[in-house]
């Protein structure tokens, strides 16, 4: 293909469309996985504590 502004935004554009297409399969590896937990409140408070007594 002649180096072209067309060519450039289609070469782009081909880029993108790759790039969704992993992500989208990425995402559909990771469906069967499970969530992280979520910390509760009180032991993100106790480790900013403890993290304040290390310095």
């Amino acid at each position: 293909m002649a180096d072209s502004k067309n060519s450039r935004d289609k070469q782009a554009d081909d880029e993108e469309e790759r790039q969704r297409e992993r992500e989208v399969s990425e995402a559909l590896e990771r469906d069967d996985e499970d969530e992280p937990e979520l910390e509760d409140e009180d032991d993100r408070d106790q480790d900013d504590a403890e993290l304040e007594d290390e310095e």
